[in-house]
């Protein structure tokens, strides 16, 4: 049985850590065990104290066949729990050895009394022996402060990339949202000077897509095509690393189907930057979600992906 101290208890808390321990638990309940040892001192004392418990049932053989299998196979794949089953194994043999040495006293003693008396019966080896495995533990407790601190440390400094990166979000959408009306603006204007006098102009749908948004992302850029819409207008904003003469472009449904492709296409400038800019039938278009797929072609015609855009399209 795992842990008789903690596992027999009703505690489900110290039940759930003993089966953390030994890797058996799903990833999502190892995940909330590791984020709250992170956050929670108290917890991870409580994780540290079952994991002594796990420790001293395993060297005292008190584990089942497949508890020990577990320890054996999860538990000792880490060197630093090797070095605490190696400590424990090596404190239970000076306490056996302490125990052979001594006369059978039948008086019922202290816990400290034979404490006590314990130390007193000890050789001058198994006193050194003792010592080195003090020194040996508060250096491992040391370690454990010092790795628990980084953990700590680390994590903080993935939650500031987290928070950059929601910042960096917020600024592209405004981007993203002065762009679209900057293009709905050119394509009216561009409507009312397309074609001869007395020609019906040339209605013009406009999109600029977001770089770094992915096909989870929700809600997504949309397209809406009116009724009287012949053409739309895909624009892709480049970055400073896009530095290629020619790029493809790649439209395909959401299942997979191809839409079109055009290659050949050169680098516009427009009042946002740099950017690759792509004109679609609207007749090819019907309402759902789409994958577009930028490629950068070098001089030597070798191709490279450069990002993959998600938008859907609404007709009206």
């Amino acid at each position: 049985m795992i842990g008789k101290k903690h596992m027999g208890s009703p505690r489900d808390e110290e039940s759930l850590l003993a089966k953390y321990l030994l890797g058996d638990l799903t990833e999502d309940e190892q995940v909330q065990v590791e984020n709250r040892a992170f956050a929670d001192g108290n917890y991870l004392t409580t994780l540290e104290a079952v994991e002594a418990d796990l420790i001293d049932a395993y060297v005292r053989g008190e584990l089942s066949p497949a508890e020990r299998h577990r320890f054996e196979q999860l538990f000792l794949a880490s060197p630093s729990r090797r070095r605490k089953v190696d400590f424990a194994r090596a404190l239970a043999s000076v306490a056996e050895e302490t125990k052979l040495a001594q006369p059978a006293v039948h008086a019922r003693r202290s816990p400290w009394g034979s404490l006590a008396d314990l130390f007193r019966g000890w050789t001058p080896a198994l006193q050194l022996t003792a010592a080195t495995m003090s020194i040996l533990c508060v250096a491992g407790l040391s370690w454990l402060a010092v790795e628990n601190a980084r953990v700590r440390s680390h994590v903080g400094t993935l939650e500031a990339q987290r928070r950059d990166l929601q910042s960096q979000e917020t600024t592209l959408r405004q981007q993203l949202a002065a762009e679209q009306n900057r293009a709905a603006a050119l394509a009216a204007q561009l409507q009312k000077e397309a074609g001869p006098s007395g020609t019906r102009p040339l209605a013009i749908a406009s999109l600029v897509l977001l770089p770094g948004l992915s096909r989870a992302e929700s809600p997504r850029e949309r397209l809406v095509l009116q009724a009287s819409a012949q053409l739309a207008r895909i624009q892709i904003p480049l970055e400073a690393r896009d530095d290629y003469p020619r790029f493809r472009v790649e439209l395909r449904t959401r299942s997979g189907s191809d839409v079109l492709t055009q290659a050949n296409l050169p680098r516009t400038r427009t009042q946002a930057g740099p950017a690759v800019s792509i004109e679609v039938p609207a007749s090819v278009l019907g309402s759902g979600d789409y994958e577009l797929t930028l490629k950068g072609v070098a001089a030597t015609g070798a191709a490279a992906d450069i990002g993959f855009y998600y938008f859907s399209v609404q007709k009206q």
